[in-house]
């Protein structure tokens, strides 16, 4: 028999054989597309948030050496009548201003939309932030709005949030006193008020403007640059903003979230004295998220500090580690 002949009947053998190969064939592509739509499936589901917050607070994060002293530390100031912001991880801040606290986007159970997990843990669990007088939510996305974790929160906080689903979570969690601010509308809570600015994010967001005596906080969420930062600084001139920096975006679509660089446009247009970067502290631990589906600025905070440094030299920029309090 020749080599071509041999060949042959290895490629195709007598009776069945040949007609096995091409079902086989069949119910591999079958096979494999089936497994392609049911990946896809859980992508699309987990990207929706089916699959958020099951872990440990900060399960993926790695642990700042000493947040929990220093953030005990930054309690002890505030307490003692400082004023400031006192970091919690990613865009979660405890703010403290007119003898209240006053916490914002709370998250600490990863994932968050089954795809992002925080890079570098919270300060302290959600059980161990102690009395709160506030919590002020922008918007409704995981990584901002943690329920699971607000429901380990101190209950006699007031919720301040933007849309009325989120109250009707918030109410559903125990809390009693809810409210939902449109776009400049303003809530007063004993010496502090607390007022919505409005943002531009894929979602709709507001900002808060929190102010107590002669003191003024801005903290603009998940924002994109928008044209009402303008009005911002006209009303308020904010002694200090916390602008996020990590520029978000899903792959084909437009920007989500400042990039350093916008953040130093809005420190320029905010004209405040003090800036703190804030939403870059997380990683898509999905890899198909990571590699396919968004994108960040990598060393998001760093890049804002030079970015502030080269740009504005007078304005002052701190970058704080997890429960490190800056004074205002």
């Amino acid at each position: 028999m020749s080599d071509e002949s041999i060949d042959r009947a290895r490629a195709a053998p007598p009776g069945a054989a040949p007609q096995e190969k091409r079902r086989l064939s069949r119910r591999g592509f079958v096979v494999g597309a089936a497994a392609g739509v049911v990946a896809g499936g859980l992508e699309w589901t987990s990207l929706r948030g089916r699959f958020d917050h099951r872990r440990e607070p900060a399960g993926d994060g790695v642990a700042h050496a000493g947040a929990k002293e220093r953030f005990a530390a930054s309690l002890r100031a505030t307490e003692a009548g400082a004023s400031g912001v006192v970091h919690v991880g990613h865009s979660t801040h405890l703010l403290a201003l007119g003898g209240m606290r006053l916490l914002t986007d709370p998250w600490f159970y990863d994932p968050a939309f089954g795809a992002l997990s925080h890079d570098v843990a919270p300060a302290v669990p959600p059980s161990e932030l102690g009395p709160l007088d506030a919590i002020l939510v922008t918007h409704d996305h995981a990584d901002h709005a943690d329920l699971r974790a607000m429901d380990e929160m101190d209950k006699r906080a007031t919720v301040i949030v933007a849309t009325s689903d989120l109250a009707a979570r918030a109410r559903a969690r125990g809390f009693t006193d809810v409210s939902v601010l449109a776009p400049w509308e303003e809530r007063a809570l004993g010496a502090v008020s607390v007022t919505a600015v409005p943002g531009l994010h894929d979602i709709y967001e507001i900002g808060f403007v929190v102010r107590a005596g002669d003191k003024s906080v801005y903290f603009a969420g998940d924002t994109r640059l928008h044209p009402d930062l303008a009005a911002i600084a006209e009303r308020f001139r904010p002694d200090a903003a916390i602008l996020p920096v990590d520029g978000t975006r899903l792959t084909g679509a437009p920007l989500h979230v400042m990039t350093p660089e916008d953040a130093g446009v809005a420190a320029r247009t905010l004209g405040s004295r003090l800036v703190i970067p804030s939403h870059a502290e997380a990683y898509f631990s999905d890899p198909v998220a990571g590699h396919l589906l968004a994108s960040t600025v990598p060393r998001a905070r760093q890049r804002f500090a030079e970015v502030m440094q080269k740009e504005l030299p007078g304005v002052a920029c701190r970058v704080p580690e997890p429960g490190e309090l800056v004074a205002l």
